[in-house]
């Protein structure tokens, strides 16, 4: 994750929404939001919606059913610059290992439904996406920040209309994916089944990823794919009448735009003496340069994985002592010499 991002979660506490650095001005501990109205409004028409198609929210626009362009804290290019940079569909996702914050008050369906949707693009083994959950966190005293690149939260701070089940951002100038899924729990056009909501968040997770809807006229056609794709889980207007995940074509569009760059390590192994020592070891991955090291988060409360350590050899001891040993849990990455990262993997526990 990208130290920048810290100081955005601090505001985000603090309940004030946004999702970048460009557009916080921050003097010690002054910052200030800047609204960017029309700016904002002329990214979208640069994207290719008529102006009959943006509906006003108030701190937001809500844009093709389910879309969502906040007026404040976007990363944006400046004036002159955004006719000519914004012929692009949309920005894409430069850290393809993103981590996700589900909300603790949301339903335990809507969770569940996040959670598999999650795991269903990770599955795309041509993809370098990778989605992991994660939280606010701070590992030590007086250590930095870990937060999540998505947020998924109710949306009870930008209310959606009543026929919009959820809605998702789109990355943003800096790499950054849509910061944020808003989910409708009041949504009353149809009765909302659990393999609807998991279709659904399928949906949302790809507009966070560069991902536009497939049946719509703006945005550009990915080299590869079909021009016209009636079970691609992106097309838009689908809320009631999904019935299936990444489609063929859906799944080309992700490994053309995001190709895997470097495997996973494999066998990986953790041992420990059974007093105070823990050792990992796994099999080298050709072209990688170092390795991650993630561990689970165990404090009460919060769930998922933060990266804790960074290692150039395929092996890694520390201290553990044996009382904490009891839940406690490791996932490794490959990087290769220009930052790509690999998918997630879990260690083998041998105690």
């Amino acid at each position: 994750m990208k130290n920048m991002k810290y100081l955005l979660v601090i505001i985000a506490l603090f309940g004030i929404h946004s999702c970048s650095t460009d557009t916080v001005e921050t003097t010690d501990d002054i910052v200030v939001l800047e609204d960017q109205t029309e700016l904002v409004l002329k990214e979208i028409t640069s994207l290719g919606f008529s102006e009959k198609d943006i509906l006003d929210m108030g701190s937001y626009f809500l844009v093709g059913d389910d879309i969502t362009f906040s007026k404040t804290g976007r990363p944006q290019l400046t004036d002159e610059d955004i006719t000519q940079k914004q012929r692009r569909t949309t920005y894409l996702v430069s850290d393809k290992t993103i981590g996700v914050r589900i909300d603790p008050s949301l339903p335990s369906n809507w969770k569940t439904a996040t959670r598999d949707a999650m795991a269903h693009w990770n599955a795309n083994s041509g993809s370098s996406i990778f989605l992991y959950e994660t939280d606010f966190y701070w590992p030590y005293q007086g250590g930095f920040l870990f937060n999540p690149e998505i947020q998924v939260m109710n949306d009870n701070a930008d209310p959606l209309p009543n026929n919009t089940i959820a809605a998702a951002e789109f990355p943003t100038s800096d790499g950054m994916p849509g910061y944020r899924i808003r989910i409708n729990l009041g949504f009353s056009a149809c009765s909302v089944s659990n393999n609807l909501r998991f279709y659904n968040m399928i949906h949302e997770i790809g507009h966070c990823l560069t991902f536009a809807h497939t049946n719509s006229s703006f945005g550009s056609h990915i080299a590869g794919t079909p021009t016209s794709d009636s079970n691609s889980v992106m097309n838009g207007g689908t809320a009631c009448t999904l019935s299936s995940g990444l489609s063929t074509g859906d799944r080309t569009a992700v490994d053309t735009l995001y190709p895997l760059q470097i495997n996973a390590p494999s066998n990986i192994q953790a041992y420990h003496d059974g007093d105070e020592e823990l050792t990992m070891t796994w099999n080298a991955v050709p072209g990688a340069t170092s390795y991650k090291i993630y561990n689970n988060i165990k404090e009460t409360g919060k769930t998922g994985w933060y990266h804790y350590r960074t290692r150039t050899s395929n092996s890694y001891s520390r201290e553990l002592k044996l009382k904490y040993r009891s839940g406690y849990k490791m996932m490794v990455t490959a990087v290769d010499a220009n930052g790509n990262e690999s998918k997630m993997v879990e260690a083998n526990y041998n105690w």
